[in-house]
């Protein structure tokens, strides 16, 4: 019993180790329109919390989503890959740690269109409330995070 009581415990401190470290977690390849002010913010966001952030520049970033097998209603102005999970628009390094530290069996996560408050679209104090919605190769679609 108190074999089991220590792995938990050890498991705890795993994952709350892996949500509250800073350290470098994955490389990140981002595409964003150049000109794009917001995609470049949001990319510092990531920079900051110490991803190594390759960037993509391209004027034709809805070809990108199309290649990589986004859906058309979760689109937001860029799209990246990380560690072979697509993140699209403006997410939370939070969630791409929860992503990458659960592993589910999907193509990837999504914050359709350009919520007020998130990574690269801050607005003062203001933070409109918004799903991740995640994706799979078949189309389905469920929340993986509300915030």
């Amino acid at each position: 019993m108190k074999s089991i009581l220590m792995l938990a415990i050890l498991n705890i401190l795993t994952v709350t180790m892996a949500f509250a470290s800073d350290a470098p977690v994955k490389d990140i390849v981002v595409y964003k329109n150049p000109e794009c002010g917001c995609c470049t913010k949001w990319v510092k966001y990531l920079q900051d919390k110490n991803y190594n952030v390759t960037i993509e520049s391209t004027r034709d970033v809805l070809a990108v989503k199309k290649r990589l097998g986004v859906p058309e209603r979760l689109a937001a102005c860029h799209t990246a890959v990380i560690d072979g999970y697509i993140v699209e628009g403006h997410i939370t390094h939070r969630d791409i740690k929860r992503l990458l530290l659960f592993r589910p069996d999907i193509k990837g996560i999504a914050v359709p269109g350009m919520p007020v408050g998130t990574p690269g679209m801050e607005s003062g104090d203001t933070v409109q409330s918004h799903n991740v919605i995640s994706f799979d190769e078949q189309g389905n679609m469920e929340v993986f995070a509300e915030h």
